[in-house]
């Protein structure tokens, strides 16, 4: 970690209101659950370039905002309540009914948000290999989870991509969310 870089204004699970204008969330409320630091390590002279990941329960959804987007409300959430109730999963990229590369995020009953990446690959079957991403900064939290490798020759679609997440975690019950984009995780 570069000591030039400026500590982050937020912390995990601090709840937040949204005072930027232009996304259409002015006012509301919610918590951050992921800390990023790309933009600040590229320029640490201006703070406001770190970045975090907001669950904004009224509207269902997780979205990335800048520090000078947010306020504080001065409370904190427990990690407790930012734990999956079901299996969920949320797409990055727009769904093809036979994808290359697809990545995007899950979350387990009981657990926190994760990363998964499928691709196709140099592989004779479905190959499952659990990850984590390390974090730069000490302020940010490395987030586990999972690459899936299909054969090249695969159709690797919704339902595919579906059925592998199912046979890596053993539920098949999943529901699709707006959930936080895994760049920002990762």
């Amino acid at each position: 970690m570069s000591p030039r870089v400026p500590a982050p204004k937020f912390e995990l699970y601090e709840r937040v209101v949204i005072k930027s204008k232009e996304r259409g969330f002015h006012g509301e409320r919610g918590t951050v659950v992921c800390i990023e630091s790309s933009a600040i390590r590229k320029d640490p002279a201006q703070p406001d370039r770190w970045a975090y990941v907001v669950h904004l329960p009224t509207h269902v959804v997780w979205r990335t905002f800048l520090q000078s987007d947010l306020e504080s409300e001065g409370v904190f959430d427990p990690e407790s309540v930012h734990r999956g109730e079901r299996p969920e999963v949320s797409f990055d990229l727009v769904m093809k009914d036979d994808n290359d590369w697809m990545e995007g995020t899950y979350r387990l009953r009981g657990e926190l948000w994760k990363v998964v990446i499928f691709r196709k690959d140099d592989v004779p079957e479905l190959q499952l290999q659990p990850t984590t991403w390390k974090k730069p900064t000490k302020w940010e939290r490395e987030v586990p989870g999972i690459v899936i490798r299909f054969p090249r020759k695969a159709r690797v679609g919704r339902d595919d991509l579906l059925a592998a997440m199912s046979q890596a975690f053993g539920c098949s019950d999943w529901t699709e969310v707006d959930g936080p984009d895994s760049m920002m995780l990762r």
